[in-house]
């Protein structure tokens, strides 16, 4: 049977061919058209494919089916959920005006940027201490909070990246110490940690015991 056309599935209503009273029907998938198979009466027109479409679009959609329908998943940490558009950059004179949209559109995704970096770095750092997601959200949202209050502007990022993994342990009691964590971040040292714990726990007004 050509692959354009398949039966016509039971669960739609039961069909009698107004022309030749036949109950055999074909679904054309291309046209959208029902259509008998005893007489070639189009029963109905232009309908609406319920169908799954499964393909992604992807450079490798044809090494096999990939039933992913979906885009990424949100980021609740971020403005826009980290689904905002990107505006590329063009080269040489041709990209002048779209190079002044990019420069506005960066000033106005500063806060966007640095939840993108944190990101990625307490992702990291929490799969090599072998930390659950729960403490990486948790991680995340620490720092959302201090960077929207500006409560460490001017302190090393990766100090501040591992004083909200340090809090986040804690929280979700799975601890880490100074020294583990220091272990997988050698760029930053327990006193830079401790200081930046110390200003997050000022800032959130809690009592975590420092270790």
């Amino acid at each position: 049977m050509d692959t354009l056309y398949a039966p016509v599935g039971a669960l739609r209503q039961e069909r009698v061919c107004a022309d030749c009273g036949g109950r055999d029907f074909v679904e054309d998938h291309a046209a959208g058209d029902i259509v008998c198979k005893g007489c070639g009466l189009v029963a109905e027109a232009h309908i609406i494919d319920e169908r799954s479409e499964w393909r992604t679009f992807g450079d490798k959609e044809k090494e096999g089916d990939d039933p992913s329908r979906v885009g990424g998943a949100s980021n609740p940490f971020m403005n826009d959920g980290g689904l905002s558009t990107g505006i590329g950059k063009l080269p040489g004179a041709a990209g002048g005006q779209y190079n002044a949209l990019l420069r506005l559109h960066n000033r106005q995704n500063v806060s966007d940027r640095a939840m993108q970096t944190a990101s990625r770095e307490v992702s990291a750092t929490c799969e090599r201490l072998r930390m659950t997601d729960a403490v990486r959200n948790s991680a995340l949202e620490t720092y959302k909070d201090v960077h929207d209050a500006k409560a460490l502007k001017g302190r090393t990022l990766k100090a501040v990246y591992a004083a909200c993994i340090f809090v986040a342990g804690k929280r979700e009691g799975t601890p880490r110490t100074f020294k583990e964590i220091c272990a997988v971040m050698p760029d930053v040292s327990k006193v830079d940690i401790g200081r930046c714990f110390t200003a997050i726990d000022r800032c959130a007004g809690n009592s975590v015991p420092c270790t």
